[in-house]
């Protein structure tokens, strides 16, 4: 929605060390099509995948290498139509480097030895309203509200930074592609992450993401925000306050990671931030489409835009029905959803404004006529 955000990430990827990364396309794309995708460090992308891949293929994408931020969690990438591209915002150019030492995987993993074909049309992408609410990218749980798990490969090693509802992260490995819905690496098994309270021990080892017995700021805020019922606006400020000793105040050496003790000891990171951030307010109920369309659309328009993206009505549906806990009526109304956005988003933007929704046979009409007849 920045319209800056292009310019100012191509930017910023021609200063810094590039990682080779390749990014499986999922069912339903094509070439020409954006999709977005997520790294393993949390980072969120757009990218147009090139002539010549299809659904099933893979292609190289650079990425910073280390991102000096990431966000903790994110939603189920999907693909998008092509926006149009302003012409005074070049392709940022994406110099050679050195492959990763992360390990090959199908999705995002090592370049071959045999590179597949290469998208320079790459974008970092704002954060998703999900990933702002500490919700399941799947179903939209909340994820401190149920157990929670993380996908891991063929060598049990976790895919992403990112944490799920374990019932849904279940369900998906059962249903789905095989696919990290985030970061379109392949997933062999869902791992259920311990009670911080009861068994730190056991939960430092799973949000402990390389095992090297330290987490990063992404690994921590991640890992705190799938367990603890906090207020997340509150936190989120804190940390982008560059006076805010919350992160500082731990990393005293100011290499960017914290120890083990030093997050769980007894006036450790977790129990500070518990204190501090701990969610105080109740939600305000959410106002009835079917009676009073335009309060809807501006309870769940949060930042005021004037417009919803496709995965930000998904949510918005799923949470006012209360659906996030039957999966197949969560895949139903993804579905749904799907099926009817591009009779109204007309210029393929991915979004629809408040005056697209609210007019008469717009979105809002037709999905309570959907609704209603099942």
């Amino acid at each position: 929605r920045d319209p800056t955000l292009a310019q100012n990430g191509g930017n910023r990827m021609q200063n810094e060390r590039l990682l080779s990364l390749n990014v499986t396309v999922p069912p339903g794309a094509s070439a020409g099509s954006q999709m977005q995708f997520a790294v393993p460090g949390g980072q969120f992308y757009s990218v147009v995948i090139p002539a010549g891949v299809g659904p099933g293929g893979s292609f190289c994408v650079q990425v910073p290498a280390l991102p000096a931020s990431a966000p903790p969690m994110g939603l189920p990438v999907s693909p998008m139509p092509m926006q149009p591209t302003r012409s005074d915002v070049p392709p940022p150019v994406l110099p050679d480097v050195p492959h990763s030492d992360v390990p090959p995987a199908e999705g995002v993993g090592r370049q071959p030895l045999a590179p597949p074909a290469v998208s320079h049309q790459l974008t970092p992408v704002s954060v998703p309203q999900a990933v702002r609410h500490a919700e399941c990218p799947i179903c939209f749980e909340p994820l401190c509200s149920a157990p929670c798990g993380v996908f891991v490969n063929e060598r049990g090693r976790r895919v992403s930074i990112h944490f799920f509802n374990l019932e849904a992260a279940r369900d998906w490995l059962q249903s789905g592609n095989g696919l990290c819905p985030l970061t379109r690496t392949a997933i062999s098994d869902v791992l259920e992450v311990p009670n911080l309270v009861k068994d730190p021990d056991g939960w430092f080892s799973i949000v402990d993401l390389d095992g090297d017995g330290r987490l990063s700021l992404a690994e921590a805020v991640a890992a705190l925000k799938a367990q603890l019922p906090l207020d997340l606006g509150k936190l989120d400020a804190a940390l982008d306050d560059r006076s805010s000793q919350l992160w500082g105040r731990w990393d005293a050496d100011g290499s960017g990671f914290i120890e083990r003790g030093e997050l769980l000891n007894s006036n450790g990171l977790a129990a500070y931030v518990q204190q501090v951030f701990g969610r105080t307010k109740a939600q305000s109920q959410v106002p009835d489409m079917r009676t009073n369309k335009a309060a809807w659309y501006a309870y769940w328009d949060e930042d005021g835009s004037g417009c919803l993206e496709r995965e930000e009505v998904v949510r918005a549906l799923i949470k006012t029905l209360k659906l996030s806990q039957d999966p197949q009526q969560v895949r139903s109304m993804r579905a749904t959803v799907e099926a009817i956005w591009g009779i109204f988003d007309a210029d393929n933007s991915g979004a629809i404004d408040r005056g697209e929704f609210l007019r008469g046979d717009g979105l809002a009409d037709t999905i309570i006529a959907t609704l209603q007849h099942g």
